[in-house]
């Protein structure tokens, strides 16, 4: 299912991991369940955002760098 999400929505999805892991009202087999996808989501996350910083820089370094 995290394979399907674009940036937006697993981000949204991780933010509502969070809310309900702080709620406190789930089991340990339900904690550790939305842990291992919140930390999916978290790697897919940060796996786009270093791809979209490494195109930012391809594109300023061809540009010349400055946005002034």
């Amino acid at each position: 299912m995290t394979k399907d999400l674009n940036f937006t929505k697993a981000l949204s999805r991780l933010e509502e991991i969070v809310q309900k892991l702080e709620s406190l009202d789930l089991d340990l087999e339900e904690s550790v369940a939305f842990l291992a996808e919140g930390l999916t989501l978290h790697k897919k996350c940060q796996d786009q955002l270093k791809h979209a910083q490494s195109k930012i820089d391809k594109l300023l370094s061809v540009k010349g760098g400055d946005l002034k």
